[in-house]
């Protein structure tokens, strides 16, 4: 069973997993029953054949949950040649592509509708927002490592957007952060940087202060969720650490 959540909403996004949550109801499927095993990215994508069987040793179903596949062409097409098997699969699958191109996801909402699975997918394309203020060009600016450049542009997004989209902006800037990870990791600088049309062709930040950034955009998201921090305060301190 495959679910399909692409595009960079946050609140969408959030909504996205809420409903798949209701549509495994339905099918007397408990969400939190399911035995969540590793996330499925580049980097281990050989594992996703490993989960098509029926489920666990002791009867579970598994969740697998898919990122970032569809932004490369050889793990793209390493889906497309085992997305049958997922559909067909006892386990539950949750591709969830948040900045892929166009027509991958295209071909996979057509794949997704032949199969008449078309409520499996969610589209959480971000809207343009008024004044055209939005946080890629942050993201960017931090990606870049200019500080200065960086706050400038937070305090015109705080200006518009206040606290209330604080969990927007943190989602925005944790999807650059796995992206510059994943670039690291891949060894693959010059595609990736090419793909966001960076004219730098070099990270800007070392491997321990890549660790350090999730750390703190992970560490922040969880003490806003318990209400201990302001997040959008705790994003300008993040920015000014950079």
């Amino acid at each position: 069973m495959l679910y399909f959540i692409h595009g960079a909403d946050f609140k969408k996004r959030e909504r996205a997993r809420k409903e798949i949550k209701n549509s495994l109801k339905e099918k007397s499927i408990k969400y939190d029953s399911l035995l969540k095993v590793e996330n499925i990215s580049k980097e281990n994508i050989s594992l996703i054949p490993n989960y098509f069987g029926s489920g666990s040793l002791f009867g579970e179903k598994l969740l697998i949950q898919i990122e970032d596949l569809l932004s490369r062409e050889d793990t793209r097409e390493f889906l497309y040649e085992n997305i049958k098997n997922i559909l067909e699969s006892e386990n539950i699958f949750i591709l969830d592509e948040a900045f892929a191109p166009a027509p991958s996801v295209l071909k996979v909402e057509k794949i997704l509708e032949k199969e008449k699975l078309s409520k499996n997918i969610f589209n959480c394309k971000e809207e343009k927002i008024e004044k055209d203020i939005e946080p890629f060009y942050l993201c960017d600016l931090i990606e870049k490592r200019d500080k200065k450049a960086a706050w400038r542009e937070f305090q015109k997004i705080y200006l518009e957007w206040e606290d209330e989209e604080a969990q927007a902006l943190h989602g925005a800037i944790w999807w650059k952060w796995k992206m510059i990870w994943s670039a690291y990791i891949d060894g693959n600088k010059n595609n990736y940087f090419r793909m966001y049309r960076l004219k730098e062709k070099e990270i800007k930040y070392t491997k321990e202060e890549i660790e350090k950034l999730g750390s703190e955009l992970s560490t922040m998201a969880m003490k806003a969720n318990n209400g201990e921090i302001n997040l959008m305060r705790a994003i300008e301190k993040f920015i000014l650490e950079i």
